[in-house]
């Protein structure tokens, strides 16, 4: 059975972490979130700012019990201010401009015999 959590989703990711609060989190946490310190809004901005770390060109795949350990993770510590979350840079770029391996110079084959035609041969 759910828990009622005095948090409110405006978007479908902010709906999708706030199912999985719900359905999951320990009595002791969900009174500490109903304290309404910290939003759905925050919590968001957080886990994108935790997966901008881990991207590399700007994209990063990321497991959703990851992502759902941030939203945990987030509610649980005091140390995370959610009003003082300010949006990460992307980190990581990978240049597309790698050294390519040498060639090497293709040889000449010299044909030393003659090619026959498949209708020489039957006529």
């Amino acid at each position: 059975m759910g828990k009622g959590l005095n948090l409110t989703a405006k978007t479908p990711n902010e709906k999708i972490i706030l199912g999985y609060l719900e359905q999951n989190v320990s009595d002791v946490l969900a009174n500490k979130i109903n304290e309404g310190k910290k939003t759905l809004e925050q919590c968001w901005k957080y886990i994108t700012n935790e997966a901008k770390k881990l991207a590399i060109n700007g994209c990063a795949c990321i497991e959703d019990k990851t992502v759902f350990g941030w939203a945990i993770h987030f509610f649980e510590e005091d140390s995370i201010k959610g009003d003082k979350i300010k949006e990460a840079p992307l980190v990581k770029t990978v240049k597309a401009d790698a050294p390519k391996p040498k060639e090497k110079p293709k040889k000449e084959i010299k044909q030393e015999f003659e090619q026959l035609n498949l209708f020489d041969l039957l006529g």
